[in-house]
């Protein structure tokens, strides 16, 4: 996600959220950060798969992949 696209979202999060109640604020925050968290998680998962690739290669065809 771009900088312009995390700055229109979060514009129209707080558009969204002025017109309801605490308890809907709440709820839609909460849903929010746990949708944040799985995708996080996700890219943990990823940078982890890239590693262990890149180990196997370096090892597999004796080679320097990273610097």
């Amino acid at each position: 996600m771009t900088q312009t696209e995390t700055l229109s979202l979060q514009e129209q999060t707080e558009e969204d959220m002025a017109g309801k109640s605490k308890d809907d604020q709440i709820r839609e925050l909460k849903a929010q950060l746990k949708q944040a968290h799985k995708e996080a998680e996700l890219e943990k998962l990823r940078a982890h798969a890239y590693d262990t690739m890149i180990n196997l290669a370096e090892e597999t065809f004796n080679i320097t992949i990273r610097k």
